[in-house]
């Protein structure tokens, strides 16, 4: 195999450190995703109704896809 130069992958970023906005945002989409896995999870419960496990199902899918477009479009609309 070839060598190749890997001094410019791992060049220090010049925006800094992570602020603590970005970390907040981070932290929050990441509780709504797994939250709403496990939300998703307990949609699947028989002895409940199928109303309630459509809505449970239909709650934890919101909260999903809330927390994967947190992060890819409000941090960058905020410039973090």
């Amino acid at each position: 195999m070839a060598k190749q130069e890997t001094s410019e992958l791992f060049e220090e970023s010049s925006q800094g450190a992570v602020s603590a906005v970005t970390a907040i945002v981070f932290l929050l989409s990441l509780v709504l995703v797994i939250g709403g896995f496990v939300l998703m999870s307990y949609g699947f419960n028989i002895e409940v109704g199928g109303t309630v496990e459509f809505w449970t199902f239909a709650g934890g899918l919101a909260a999903t896809v809330l927390g994967f477009i947190l992060p890819f479009t409000l941090l960058p609309a905020i410039g973090k």
